[in-house]
């Protein structure tokens, strides 16, 4: 009975759930339709989702879609460029939906010089970056936002500072002993930097890249333009707070060797010089000269490994806080921030921190008077304790011997028991070196706008920026270089103070519908006044306190005061014939203090040009052309960063013996050139834009050919002038290259993917130098060349061909090799094992070009240089739901970097670590070489000391020759993952009951892993970023950071 009423009951839940499921399934219907756009074209590949279900289709090639869904839904229909749509089913099985093309897509608007354009009536080369691809992760520097992002742009991390800016190339770099930074606008004003920006501040970036565009600004475009937009008030009032904590390790260390390998080294190198100088390895320690002794205490089996590169770097946390308001009313806007940014270093004891604050306002006043008003102040400091470069924190750690205990080396001067040079403890240094900047900024503008007709505007705009700044460095005695015992202390603080006003009136008219013409008419005028006090000082006999009045020996006191004037008259007329055929021309009258009055002022023009194609009636039932332009543009601009009176004859201070004593006197400083004028850059542009499917994919493309003339240059001149260089105009150089920007939305639906991608190429060419071929800078032991057909600032280095075997030897009698009689060109004292030189082509015998015998100067020859072939950045962004994710890949192929920090390190050098690699160095034959005086194999204490078949011999070195040779310089070719960010989005249905509007959660990964060959910390590297003629040097860099943050984005 049981059991039958058991089965009764399991009939019954089957038959209901069969009866439930067929219900449903009868609530269900098949629905047909098609999407056309609002000219009745289909619209291939829209998404047509059933409402609050994963269900859905993708229209095909005619614009049709089938689905099933309920006969009382809904269909949520959505295409890019297009507004989305929601249709009520209401039982019926055929729709056709309608949709309306989304007016902000289509008017998207670029910034440009003293204006805007559509972008797709664009005529120059210009790239563009939203807020939104800003905040997709979180940085301290703009410069880290723009780094794989616009193609053309080469943002370059050169160290791992806390706080230091990226180096930013535009198109390679068109100056000699100029500078080749960009210059940025930040709401219209000029900056020379811009280090204080809040990356939360930034509505959007367009960077200008060809002449056509930069050629408004005249003096200062050479090198490119960012103009940079900062938010203003939100439709709707909103309080944001952005907040985000992380943490930070070494992404790469160095590859040094290990107690037990530094141990083995050294014993093996002890005993061989033993045997060198005629020991034999039974003789007893006591018989030994110092040097050859091998301590005790390196047998020691409990030695631990000291590994200072990981003794002086830790896991750092970094934080940023911003707060900020925003609101609209028919009488204005309002934008305030706040924000906090504080970072500390992966090397011990250095930092960076950053408070910043922000007021964006405007005012209507009436329907023909507007106003308004920006005003930031921030205050930073950093104090990188001199640890990167020669000689400092990083080199001496990777120098430290790895037996030294950490705090064995402190105010020791090192492990003397052990006979051995070592240097000061690193950890000491750090703790009591100061390296401190502290920056005050604060910038103000305000500006009035007046519509005296339709289409008249006269905009007047007043702006001031002041930048202070106080360095201050002091280095105790007790843990200075070389043991000299000797405090230093230096101090300088400088100011600029600037102001400029800028006035324009501008006409924009529309004709019949047809012709639409802008004129712009502009002046401006700037003035910064700059000044600097510096002072130097020894002796403390108070090391507490390390203020330079307290110093006893004063080494250095001076002020310097400058001034900057220019004044500028400006003009752009743009027209087009039915957003078809588009023209641009600008001018550009620039006069600078700089230059004396013979060539005061300079003229730059620009005209520009661009077709679209697919306005043309033989393209119009092409439909899937969203947009096809043809652009080309010519102009020029220029470059005025030089020295502030170059042109004059200036006197400074100086001292002369006379009678006996020291007196001071002033002596001329430079040779002055009264005929110096501007370097000019003229830029040839051609130009692609194409979008298809509705800008689903969007392709740019740019080829490009920059020429600079009259290059301002150091000329160095013979010393009975009484000088060594005249500033001067001579030479050219052109940059040539392409740039390719593919964007494309392969998912549209729920689960939404879309890849960018730039890619870009130059070729730097020095045409010509007023006669002179060559000139190159040094360095240490690092040579650089510049030459007329090579790029700027090449290596400059001897080639190596292998090592030197017996067989590069004559024979004595008993058939082994005489090391005194090479049959190849050797450097004096060289031998078996050590570096094979290249004897270049350079005496003419029989009119051919061979080898004259002998390694000199001579043998140099320019080999490399730090400009890649190509950069690149891939942007990968998926979304589904309220998940977000996105990975920057970003990397170049090509460029070399001159790893000048190995000098100090493959050596051998008493108490000096070496690279890993020299444990395995070459080593000779013990048996033929020393015979029965031994072998010093039984002491390398189990560390394999093979030779690895590349790594020479340790001695008869030469460093002059092997330190700048191609052995140092390498190939820097990379690929890294930038970043890796996830982030997810609350729904709405849980913020309902909250005050809070929006919410956001997200974890982002910088610097993930790099792909690279490189053995120094980071293939980016650049020790003297800002040196044109030094590009590509790494002198032990700061070490590049791994960074892990966990952040929100909360609005209320």
């Amino acid at each position: 009975m049981q059991k039958h009423i058991l089965l009764t009951n399991s009939r019954f839940i089957w038959v209901t759930a069969l009866l439930l499921i067929c219900n449903v399934a009868f609530a269900q219907m098949k629905v047909t339709g098609i999407v056309t756009d609002p000219s009745g074209e289909p619209v291939i590949g829209a998404n047509v989702l059933v409402k609050e279900t994963s269900m859905g289709a993708i229209t095909d090639l005619d614009g049709h879609f089938t689905v099933n869904a309920p006969e009382n839904g809904s269909l949520v229909v959505s295409y890019i460029g297009y507004l989305t749509k929601t249709i009520k089913i209401s039982g019926k099985n055929n729709i056709k939906v309608v949709l309306s093309e989304d007016s902000k897509a289509l008017d998207e608007v670029i910034v440009i010089g003293y204006g805007s354009v559509k972008k797709q009536n664009l005529t120059s080369s210009v790239s563009k970056m939203t807020d939104e691809a800003v905040k997709e992760r979180p940085v301290a520097t703009l410069g880290e936002a723009l780094a794989g992002n616009l193609a053309g742009v080469r943002a370059q991390s050169t160290s791992g500072v806390p706080g230091e800016e990226l180096q930013i190339r535009i198109r390679g770099v068109n100056t000699i002993n100029g500078s080749s930074d960009p210059l940025y606008v930040i709401d219209g004003v000029p900056y020379e930097s811009m280090s204080d920006i809040n990356p939360a501040d930034v509505a959007s970036i367009q960077v200008l890249k060809d002449a056509s565009a930069t050629s408004i600004y005249g003096a200062r475009g050479a090198n490119g333009v960012i103009l940079i937009e900062t938010k203003q008030g939100s439709d709707k009032p909103a309080v944001t707070f952005d907040g985000f904590y992380g943490l930070q390790d070494p992404e790469k260390y160095v590859s040094m060797m290990d107690a037990k390998e530094w141990l083995a080294f050294n014993i093996w190198k002890r005993n061989n010089d033993h045997l060198r100088s005629g020991g034999s390895m039974s003789d007893p320690m006591s018989a030994r000269a110092d040097a050859n002794k091998i301590p005790d205490s390196w047998l020691d089996p409990d030695l631990v490994t000291t590994d200072w590169q990981k003794a002086i770097t830790q896991v750092a946390p970094v934080q940023s806080y911003q707060l900020s308001a925003s609101g609209k009313h028919k009488m204005g806007t309002i934008y305030f921030s706040g924000g906090y940014y504080d970072q500390k270093g992966i090397i011990k004891e250095t930092y960076y921190n950053r408070i910043n604050f922000r007021l964006n306002g405007t005012l209507n006043l009436s329907d023909y008077l507007k106003v308004g008003a920006n005003i930031s102040a921030s205050r930073s400091k950093q104090d990188n304790k001199e640890a990167q470069g020669k000689e400092t924190v990083i080199q001496h750690a990777l120098m430290q011997a790895p037996i030294v205990k950490l705090d064995e080396a402190t105010r020791d001067w090192g492990y003397p028991d052990l006979g051995i040079t070592v240097y000061p403890n690193p950890l000491e240094r750090l703790k009591e070196t100061l390296d401190q900047t502290v920056q005050n900024k604060a910038a103000a503008s305000a500006w009035a706008e007046i519509t005296f007709m339709k289409g008249l505007v006269f905009k007047s705009q007043y702006n001031y920026s002041y930048d202070g700044r106080v360095y201050e460095y002091y280095v105790p005695g007790n843990v200075t270089y070389n043991n000299n015992n000797v405090t230093l202390g230096k101090s300088n603080s400088q100011s600029n103070n600037s102001w400029s006003i800028q006035n324009t009136l501008t006409y924009d008219a529309l004709y019949g519908n047809k012709h639409a013409l802008n004129v712009m008419l502009g002046q401006s005028a700037d003035a910064t006044d700059k000044y600097r006090i510096d002072g130097e000082a020894t002796g403390w006999p108070l090391e507490n306190i390390p203020t330079l009045n307290v110093a006893t020996l004063a080494k250095r006191a001076s002020t310097e005061k400058y001034q900057v004037r220019t004044a500028s008259f400006f003009g752009r007329v743009s027209y087009n014939y039915k957003e078809k055929y588009l023209l641009n021309a600008t001018v550009r009258n620039d006069g600078s203090s700089r230059f004396g009055a013979n060539n005061r002022w300079g003229w730059f023009p620009s005209f520009s040009a661009g077709w679209k194609l697919n306005e043309e009636s033989f393209l119009s039932s092409v439909k899937w052309i969203s947009l096809l332009k043809l652009r080309a543009s010519w102009g020029k601009s220029g470059n005025d960063r030089i020295g502030y009176y170059d042109y004059l004859s200036v006197l400074t201070t100086d001292n002369s013996a006379y009678g006996n004593t020291l007196q001071a006197g002033m002596a001329p400083k430079n040779l002055k050139n009264e005929d110096l004028k501007w370097e000019s850059t003229a830029s040839l542009d051609f130009g692609l834009d194409f979008s298809a499917f509705n800008n689903r994919l969007q392709f740019n493309f740019d080829y490009y050919i920059n020429k600079t003339d009259n290059l301002l240059f150091n000329l160095p001149i013979v010393m009975t002038s009484g000088y060594d260089r005249i500033r001067t105009n001579l030479g050219s150089i052109q940059n040539k290259g392409w740039e390719l920007d593919i964007t494309s939305h392969n998912l549209t639906g729920t689960f939404k993917w879309s890849t960018s991608l730039n890619l870009s190429g130059n070729q730097n060419k020095v045409l010509d130098m007023g006669g002179i071929d060559s000139f190159t800078d040094s360095m240490w032991d690092g040579k650089f060349i510049t030459r007329v057909g090579g790029s700027v600032s090449q290596f400059y280095c001897y080639r190596t061909n292998g090592i030197l075997t017996a067989d590069d030897f004559e024979k004595k009698a008993d058939g082994t090799p005489d090391e005194n009689k090479p049959l190849v060109p050797v450097y004096k004292g060289q031998r078996i094992g050590n570096v094979k030189m290249v004897d270049q082509p350079t005496k003419m015998v029989d009119g051919k070009l061979v080898g004259d015998g002998v390694i000199t100067e001579d043998d140099l020859v320019p080999y490399g240089n730090n400009i890649p072939d190509v950069i690149y950045g891939i942007t990968n962004r998926f979304s589904y739901k309220n998940f977000e994710l996105s990975v920057l890949i970003q990397g170049q192929i090509g460029g070399d970097v001159m790893f000048l920090g190995q000098r100090s390190l493959d050596y051998g050098s008493p108490g000096v670590n070496q690279f890993s690699h020299w444990v395995r160095c070459w080593k000779p034959d013990y048996q033929a070489v020393y015979g029965d005086r031994g072998d010093p194999t039984p002491y390398y204490l189990g560390v394999d000391m093979s030779w690895d078949g590349t790594t020479p011999n340790i001695y008869n070195r030469n460093s002059t020759y092997e330190n700048n040779s191609d052995l140092r310089i390498y190939d820097t070719t990379y690929l890294r993952i930038k970043n890796i960010t996830l982030s997810y989005t609350l729904p709405n249905d849980l913020l309902k009951k909250s005050f809070l509007k929006k919410a956001k959660v997200y974890v982002s990964l910088d610097n993930v892993v790099t792909f690279d060959n490189y053995p120094g910390v980071s293939p980016e590297t650049n020790s003297y970023g800002n040196s044109t003629t030094r590009a590509g040097v790494d002198y032990s860099t700061y070490p590049m950071s791994r960074k892990y943050t966990l952040g929100v984005n909360l609005v209320f």
